[in-house]
C-alpha cells in the first residue's frame, strides 16, 4: 500500500489514512492528564473526525482484507487512543476526568465488536467509579458519566451472549443513580436517562430496587425544584415501571394509583368551579365500596409545603398533574406483553371532569373559593385542557374499538367541549379528537358525530359564523387606508354632482376651498385616529381552518367508504 511506509497516500480512500490520522490525533491534539483544556471547538473537531472517518472501527476494507501490517498498525493506534482516554479518566483533575469520560463514551459507540467484548468490563468499572463519587464536587463528570454509561449499556445489549453479565452490571448502577436523583436535582435529567436505559434493556436488574425506584421518580415528578420541561422524561420513566414486574395486575394497579393522585389534586384545584361530588364519584370508580384501596404512589410526600399558595399551584400542582397524565398517555399507547384491564370509566370521567371546567363559578354552590384562586385556575386552564385532550387522544389510540361501550359518553364530551374551546390550539386538538373517533370507532360513531363535525367546521370556515375567536390585525396603516376609502366612497355617494361623473383637473380647482374643507379629508383623518388604536376582526386562525377541513375530508371519505360498502353488499345479495 502507498501509505504503509509513512509516505504519500494513494488518496482519501487509502486504508492507511485511518491509523495515521488517529496516531496524529492522539499525539498532537489529545491533552495529557492534568494538561491544558481543549477549546470546545477543538473538542468538537476531534470527536467529529473520529466519527466521520471511523477511526476506531478497525474495519479492514475489501481491498486489503488480509493485510497484517495494516491491522497491527490500526490496532496500535486505537490502543494509544484508549490508553490516553483511560489515563484522563483516572486523573485527579476534574476537567481531565470529564474529557476522558467523553472520549470513552465515543469509544463505546465506535470501536469494533472484538475490542468492546474484550474491554467493556474494565471500562464499566472506570465509569462506575465516577458515579459513586460525591456529585456536588464533580457535577460535570457525573453528567457525562451517566451519558457514557447509557451508551455502554446500549452497546452491550447487542451482545446476547453477555446478557447475564450485563444484567448484573445494570443492577450495580441502580443505587448510585437513585442517590443522584434523591440528592442532586442538577443531574436528575441525565440520571433519569440512565435509569430509563437500564429499565428498558435489563428490567429484571431493577426488580429488587422497585419500591425505591418508584419513590425516587414520583418524588422527582412532584418536586418544585425540578424544571417543568424534564417532567415528561420522568413521567415516561414512571410509565416503564410495570415492565419490571410483568403481570396482569401491575399495569392496571399503576394507572389506578396515578389517577387517584390526580383526582385528589383536582379536588383542591377545582374547588368552587364544579360539583363537589365529582371527585367522590371518580374515587368510587377507582376504589369500589368494600375494595381495599391500592398502595399510595411512591411515598406520596406532597412537595411545596413551604411555598406560597399561588406559586405552589403554578410550580407544583399543575406540572404534577400534567406529568402524571403524560405518564398515563405513554402507558396507554405503549406495548405491554400481557393483556391488561384499563379503568376506562374512571379515565373518561376524569377527562370529562377537567375538560368541562370553564373557570366560572358553579351556579348551584355558594362561592367557596377566592377570586385569586379563580384567576389562577383560568390562567392554567388552557394547559390543563391541552394535557387532558392529549390523554383522551392516547385513550382512543390505545383502546380503539374497545371504547365502543363508552362511545356515547365520549361523543357527548366532545360535543360539549366544542362549546368551551375558543383558543385556536385547543380547538385544533379538539378536531384531532374528532378525526380519531371518525377513523377508529365504526359507523355508529360517524352518524352521531355528523352534526357536531359539520356545524363546528362550517362555523370555523365562515369568518362570520360566530366561533368567537379573534385575531388582531397588525397592519394598522392598511386598515386605515381601507377604512378611509370606504368612508370616502360613502361621501361621494352623498354628492350627486360628483357621483357617476368624471371630474377633470380644472373642475377640481373650481371647487371652493370651503367645499374641499368639508370633503373626505377630515373624515379620513378622523377614521385614522379611530382605527389606529387597534382593529379587532372576528376571524378564524388558519390552523383551525385547516383542522376543520381535514376533519370534513375524513368525514366524507369514511362516509363514502361506508356507502360504497353498502351498495356493494346490496348488489351482491340482490335477486337476479
Amino acid at each position: 500500500m502507498a501509505g504503509a511506509s509513512g509516505g504519500f497516500l494513494a488518496g482519501v480512500n487509502d486504508p492507511w489514512l485511518k491509523p495515521r490520522l488517529l496516531r496524529a490525533l492522539v499525539a498532537e491534539r489529545l491533552p495529557q492528564p492534568g494538561g491544558t483544556e481543549l477549546p470546545p471547538v477543538e473538542l468538537a473537531s476531534v470527536l467529529g473526525a473520529v466519527r466521520t472517518h471511523g477511526l476506531l472501527t478497525e474495519s479492514l476494507p475489501d481491498c486489503a482484507p488480509e493485510d497484517p501490517k495494516l491491522a497491527v498498525a490500526w490496532r496500535a493506534a486505537v490502543d494509544s487512543w484508549v490508553e490516553r482516554a483511560v489515563a484522563l479518566v483516572e486523573s485527579d483533575s476534574a476537567y481531565s476526568c470529564w474529557l476522558g469520560t467523553c472520549f470513552l463514551g465515543m469509544t463505546f459507540q465506535e470501536c469494533s465488536n472484538e475490542r468492546f467484548a474484550e474491554s467493556y468490563s474494565n471500562w464499566y468499572e472506570k465509569i462506575l467509579s465516577n458515579l459513586q463519587q460525591e456529585p456536588s464536587n464533580l457535577q460535570l463528570v457525573t453528567v457525562i458519566s451517566c451519558t457514557s454509561m447509557s451508551d455502554l449499556f446500549v452497546r452491550l445489549a447487542k451482545f446476547l451472549n453477555l446478557k447475564k453479565e450485563a444484567s448484573a452490571f445494570a443492577g450495580r448502577v441502580v443505587e448510585p443513580v437513585l442517590r443522584l436523583l434523591n440528592e442532586n436535582g442538577l443531574v436528575a435529567d441525565e440520571a433519569t436517562d440512565l435509569l430509563r436505559a437500564v429499565i428498558k434493556l435489563y428490567p429484571s436488574s431493577v426488580n429488587r430496587h422497585y419500591n425505591k425506584v418508584e419513590s425516587a421518580i414520583v418524588a422527582t415528578v412532584m418536586s418544585t425544584e425540578v424544571n417543568i420541561k424534564p417532567s415528561d422524561k420522568f413521567a415516561r420513566t414512571l410509565a416503564l415501571l410495570p415492565s419490571i414486574r410483568v403481570s396482569e395486575d401491575s399495569w392496571s394497579l399503576m394507572i389506578r394509583r396515578i389517577l387517584i393522585v390526580v383526582n385528589n389534586l383536582l379536588n383542591e384545584a377545582l374547588v368552587g368551579l364544579e360539583e363537589e361530588k365529582n371527585g367522590h364519584d371518580i374515587m368510587l370508580l377507582l376504589v369500589p365500596p368494600g375494595a381495599d384501596p391500592p398502595p399510595t404512589l411512591g411515598d406520596q410526600v406532597r412537595s411545596g409545603a413551604n411555598v406560597h399558595i399561588t406559586k405552589k399551584f403554578h410550580v407544583c400542582t399543575v406540572p404534577t398533574i400534567s406529568a402524571l397524565m403524560h405518564c398515563c398517555s405513554v402507558m396507554l399507547t405503549s406495548y405491554y406483553p400481557v393483556q391488561v384491564n384499563v379503568p376506562t370509566r374512571a379515565l373518561v370521567a376524569l377527562i370529562r371532569r377537567v375538560l368541562l371546567v370553564d373557570g366560572s363559578l358553579h351556579k348551584k354552590l355558594l362561592p367557596s373559593t377566592t377570586s385569586l384562586h379563580q384567576e389562577l385556575i383560568c390562567f392554567e386552564l388552557p394547559s390543563l385542557h391541552s394535557t387532558f385532550l392529549d390523554l383522551l387522544s392516547a385513550t382512543i389510540k390505545g383502546m380503539r374499538s374497545q371504547l365502543l361501550p363508552h362511545g356515547a359518553s365520549i361523543i357527548r364530551l366532545v360535543t360539549e367541549y366544542f362549546k368551551i374551546a375558543k383558543l385556536p390550539s385547543l380547538r385544533t386538538k379538539a378536531y384531532s379528537i374528532l378525526q380519531l373517533l371518525l377513523t377508529s370507532m365504526g359507523v355508529g360513531t360517524l352518524l352521531h358525530l355528523l352534526e357536531v363535525t359539520v356545524s363546528n367546521a362550517i362555523a370555523d370556515l365562515n369568518d362570520d359564523g360566530g366561533s368567537d375567536m379573534t385575531i388582531i390585525n397588525t397592519n394598522p396603516s392598511k386598515v386605515t387606508n381601507e377604512s378611509s376609502s370606504k368612508i370616502y366612497s360613502k361621501k361621494r355617494k352623498q354628492e350627486p354632482q360628483v357621483q357617476n361623473s368624471f371630474v377633470s383637473g380644472s373642475e377640481k380647482a373650481a371647487i371652493s376651498p370651503r367645499k374641499r374643507k368639508g370633503s373626505s379629508v377630515p373624515i379620513a383623518s378622523k377614521a385614522m385616529t379611530h382605527e389606529t388604536t387597534g382593529d379587532v376582526r372576528i376571524s378564524t386562525p388558519l390552523s383551525v381552518k385547516i383542522a376543520a377541513l381535514e376533519t370534513l375530508e375524513i368525514l366524507l371519505n369514511v362516509g363514502r367508504f361506508i356507502a360504497d360498502g353498502s351498495l356493494e353488499a346490496r348488489s351482491r345479495f340482490a335477486p337476479n
